[in-house]
């Protein structure tokens, strides 16, 4: 990976929006992300990862309407439910966490400059910026009226993809005070601004869910050339969905799977292993039957890494395990082909635990990589 920094990795990840618990497509989208992050750690690669939480919107406002809180009061909470269920998944921590909450003076700052540029107009109550002016989508999708399904109006907006960059705020809804007049930001100023001030005006990943490319990671792309002149990210990397009956699970959807309720039943550690058997970009769906799949899985590896380990030494591999580890490695080496790595390893486990006549010097270190890269512990 060619990086801004050598031997350094900057990487951004869209957090969750906090007014609900966190379903099964966030824990795919972090759980993916954490074993991309263990893998270049793996490859001596010191890695800054920032991630923000989305704590002013709408829904946060209505669920704290509807529980007599404040939106703030509504955002903790849900923050520390998110922290409970990715410690529970093995999700390692962020080197930094923002809240847009936090950020009002600086997104503000970024907004007066796109107007002061005349990128950005006030239209009725709110500000917009000027996609056309600005130069039109294209750094991640080729054509934008493929891409949406809806119709657009244009209203007040000169033109139909002009998106809200500041407006004034409806009754109950949080604000602020600014140069701006009183109101809050939109979504896609949010993150080019938490973003850029944590890692500068150009990094390296920027992570999230497949339906995020558009609006939002489009709009963030070209937002960030208006304000900076030049593309902010090096590679866009996203996954795709986590399906229930053949649809997307969302919050939205009202049919979520929420991580709390699965953990009930299942450790963290099937869960992970059951997200993790299909390679990131491709859809996956989920069943019960699914995850008791996964436990089996993990009681084959358990079995084998334990015989593995009881003659664990400094020594090297045999050539059997390096041909393992090889297809082990290689197949991490290949995007990120997780399902592939499991089944490496749940065969060499199988033939362990079967006392298959071969030497099995060295594979230890197979297991070891199972729990260190693939964050599953066996």
């Amino acid at each position: 990976m060619i990086t801004s920094e050598p031997g350094k990795v900057k990487a951004y990840i869209c957090g969750p929006t906090v007014y609900d618990y966190c379903h099964i497509g966030h824990a795919r989208t972090y759980i993916n992300f954490d074993v991309f992050r263990r893998y270049l750690e793996a490859l001596g690669y010191e890695f800054i990862h920032v991630q923000n939480f989305t704590d002013i919107d709408d829904k946060i406002t209505e669920r704290a309407v509807a529980r007599g809180k404040t939106p703030s009061e509504i955002a903790d909470y849900f923050i520390q439910e998110y922290f409970k269920d990715m410690d529970a998944l093995g999700v390692k921590r962020a080197t930094v966490y923002t809240r847009v909450s936090e950020f009002i003076p600086r997104i503000a700052e970024a907004i007066e400059r796109l107007l002061e540029r005349g990128l950005a107009y006030r239209s009725g109550n709110a500000i917009y910026f000027d996609v056309q002016k600005a130069g039109g989508f294209g750094e991640l999708i080729s054509n934008v009226e493929e891409a949406v399904t809806d119709k657009i109006e244009a209203g007040s907006k000169k033109g139909p993809f002009d998106f809200t960059l500041w407006r004034q705020g409806k009754e109950g809804e949080e604000t602020w005070d600014s140069p701006l007049g009183r109101g809050r930001p939109g979504w896609h100023i949010q993150c080019v601004v938490m973003s850029t001030d944590s890692l500068g005006s150009q990094f390296d990943v920027h992570w999230g869910g497949m339906d995020l490319i558009y609006p939002h990671h489009e709009c963030e792309a070209l937002l960030s050339k208006a304000i900076f002149g030049k593309v902010f990210v090096k590679y866009w990397i996203h996954n795709n969905f986590v399906l229930m009956g053949g649809d997307k699970m969302s919050k939205s959807s009202g049919r979520p799977v929420y991580i709390r309720d699965v953990l009930e039943k299942f450790s963290g550690d099937t869960l992970r292993a059951f997200l993790l058997q299909r390679h990131y970009r491709e859809k996956i769906e989920y069943s019960e039957d699914g995850l008791e799949g996964a436990e089996r899985r993990l009681q084959t590896l358990r079995e084998g890494a334990k015989i593995a380990r009881n003659g664990r030494g400094e020594g090297g591999m045999s050539v059997c395990v390096k041909d393992y580890a090889d297809m082990f490695f290689g197949s991490l080496d290949d995007d990120l082909r997780t399902g592939d790595a499991l089944t490496i390893a749940e065969r060499l486990a199988w033939e362990i635990a079967e006392g298959k006549e071969k030497d099995f010097t060295g594979a230890w270190r197979v297991f070891d990589a199972v729990e260190g890269i693939l964050g599953i512990r066996i």
